[in-house]
């Protein structure tokens, strides 16, 4: 970084001083110093490869950022999600309502988990590889800048949970087209002027910031780690401006290239066949390589730079020769469960992998010496796969240890392990138990069924702890009814506890459920006609075998209660319905809740298409079944309605 001038007066006021300090205030770390940052991809929620992972799935007890993937910039220049609907209009499990100034989707998510960890920071990430269409445009002038800086503020404003926001654009100063094989894909322009006007963009974020009161707010970076990419911009320059940056040593290596090889290494080796001439991948394409370069090239303070992990592979196809199949020949790119397979890159998340090892003709091997990484080859399929597992990142995080830098970035979050093992070890290495977790309560008695009331105790460990209960089977906050005395339990009760103190993360939710007395459950209610297309109105007619049991319904998608709509005669349905109904009767546990959706469709129904483009409501056969459409999408191949239930669902 290039240092500040020297003051060489004392007149100056201690305010003009301030402002002469351009690094913002908000700057998060644990007490150890480090920083653990999670990608989290707002597209994972549709797609079974990604866990269908949601906000609440992350452990925000493991992480110190969250890193929102992705916004972009429209081309008005503003800051927009790629995904409104994901980010602000999917009902999720925190939801507020369906009311305009009610929050859903994921930042509903967020401001709720918020609220349970406040010190996790939460970043919009603006950009991506496939979305940098409108950076080289935005940030031309300073008019154009303005209108983007002012969305931003905008944003923060709006949303006071979010921390700040991250800037992905890939790259500044390289031009380069959309992949015509990936409709995703938007490419990213770029010419020599953006080295200057992207250092300009951060410092007026920066100052925008300060102006607006927003001093607290984040400003990071994912900066590329090829050293040929850096020399296009001016880190020394433009860090004075940020948090820190998160450096993406991965993708390193990948099937662009004809011979197999590390996507991540932590070290440079000897034996590496890349060339040295334009570009010398060989020697300074690896994690050393990269970080030692901004530190020591272009200044900047270790505790400002974060290593990047890969919790994903990439992958060749065609591989013969080489040792094990590394350093081998190539011709072309393996298919995983993460790739667009019009345009792959052997790319399969963490958890999927670990279940490949020496599986299925796949051998595991490691290069402990230099790279540090693990691969998989299967010698028959002639594939290669390079990733990072636990040994490996423990030697990252080791790494990060000795030379003193920020922490870890990891892309992205869905990759990990339903126990988030990979995240967990980063957590125990940089991290530690530096910050406590509070014991989880305990029931007594425990849930079970019991013929008679019981009165309930809840207890925890730590001393000090307040416990938060509830018995409406909602996830308990540290705002829900605080437990103070025994609960009588009289009727059958879900309660959730869980316990709170300053200083410590949250326990984990006790939940615990007591049955009471009758233990017979209502009949399930019986729909007639069933659910369907039909093309014409239909008379619905529901029934319970349960004598004396009420019925209860909705038709906006909500969950049946006891206070809904009490059904009494035949409802006429006209257009396209969704019915759910349940029933209850005292004494005795309530139905289980029967869905129905009823489509009435005056209009041919087409055959699904390759190319065509689907919004939600339309309705296509497939195989002799019929589907409704979930979520807007172009369709591809592979992506038949009876394979992709994220975006089609089954009618008929």
């Amino acid at each position: 970084m290039k240092r500040f001038k020297k003051i060489i007066g004392v007149i100056l006021s201690l305010a003009l001083l301030i402002t002469m300090i351009p690094a913002g205030t908000g700057i998060v770390k644990a007490a150890t110093g480090k920083n653990i940052v999670a990608y989290f991809p707002n597209w994972g929620i549709y797609n079974s490869a990604h866990r269908t992972m949601t906000v609440g799935m992350i452990p925000w007890d493991k992480v110190t950022v969250i890193n929102h993937a992705f916004f972009e910039v429209d081309s008005s220049f503003k800051l927009a999600s790629t995904d409104s609907f994901a980010d602000f209009d999917k009902m999720m499990d925190h939801s507020e309502g369906w009311d305009t100034n009610q929050l859903r989707g994921h930042f509903g998510e967020y401001k709720y988990y918020k609220n349970l960890y406040p010190n996790v920071k939460v970043i919009v990430s603006v950009g991506g590889w496939t979305r940098g269409q409108n950076f080289h445009a935005m940030a031309a002038t300073t008019s154009t800048r303005a209108v983007f800086i002012q969305s931003v503020i905008d944003l923060l404003r709006k949303y006071p949970f979010i921390d700040g926001v991250d800037l992905d654009w890939e790259y500044p100063g390289i031009n380069r087209a959309p992949d015509p094989n990936d409709s995703y894909d938007r490419g990213c322009p770029g010419g020599p002027e953006d080295k200057q006007n992207f250092t300009s963009l951060l410092r007026e974020i920066r100052q925008a910031y300060n102006n607006n009161g927003l001093n607290g707010k984040l400003l990071t970076i994912a900066a590329p780690s090829g050293y040929d990419k850096l020399a296009l911009q001016e880190p020394d320059i433009y860090a004075q401006y940020l948090d820190f940056i998160n450096v993406m040593t991965y993708d390193m290596h990948g099937a662009w290239e004809n011979t197999t090889n590390h996507q991540s290494p932590l070290y440079a080796n000897p034996n590496d066949p890349c060339p040295t001439s334009p570009v010398d991948i060989k020697n300074r394409y690896n994690t050393d390589s990269a970080m030692k370069t901004l530190q020591q090239v272009y200044k900047i303070p270790a505790e400002k730079l974060l290593v990047g992990s890969p919790y994903y592979s990439r992958g060749w196809k065609g591989v013969t020769g080489g040792v094990n199949g590394m350093y081998a020949n190539a011709t072309g790119a393996a298919t995983g469960t993460w790739d667009n397979p019009q345009s792959p890159g052997g790319q399969y998340p963490y958890f999927t992998l670990k279940t490949m090892e020496n599986q299925n003709g796949f051998v595991k091997y490691r290069d402990d010496t230099y790279a540090k990484t693990p691969w998989l080859y299967n010698a028959s399929q002639g594939i290669v796969l390079s990733y990072e597992d636990t040994t490996s990142l423990s030697a990252r995080c080791d790494y990060i240890n000795s030379n003193g830098y920020g922490g870890l970035i990891v892309w992205e979050i869905s990759g990990d392990t339903s126990n988030f093992e990979l995240t967990t070890l980063a957590f125990q290495k940089l991290i530690g138990s530096t910050t406590q977790t509070v014991a989880t309560p305990v029931f007594s008695p425990a849930g079970g069924t019991y013929t008679n009331a019981q009165t309930v105790t809840i207890t925890c460990a730590t001393s000090g702890a307040e416990i938060r209960y509830t018995k409406d089977g909602t996830e308990p906050t540290a705002s829900s009814a605080l437990y103070s005395s025994a609960l009588t339990v009289n009727t059958t009760t879900t309660l959730k506890a869980k316990a709170f103190k300053s200083g410590m993360n949250s326990s984990l939710t006790t939940t615990v459920v007591y049955t009471i007395g009758n233990t017979q459950t209502v009949a399930t209610p019986v729909f007639s006609p069933a659910g369907g297309t039909y093309s014409s109105a239909q008379t619905v007619t529901i029934t319970c075998a349960t004598q004396g049991a009420e019925i209860r319904y909705t038709t906006d998608g909500t969950e049946p209660t006891a206070t809904s709509a009490l059904y009494s005669s035949p409802i006429t349905v006209s257009s396209t319905t969704t019915i759910k109904a349940k029933a209850f009767m005292t004494g005795m546990t309530s139905s289980s809740t029967v869905t129905q959706t009823y489509t009435i469709s005056s209009t041919q129904i087409t055959a699904w298409t390759i190319g065509t483009a689907y919004k939600a409501g339309d309705l296509v056969t497939y195989s002799g079944k019929t589907y409704k459409c979930i979520q807007p999408h172009t369709a591809l191949a592979g992506w038949t309605p009876d394979v992709v239930p994220a975006l089609w669902g089954l009618v008929q």
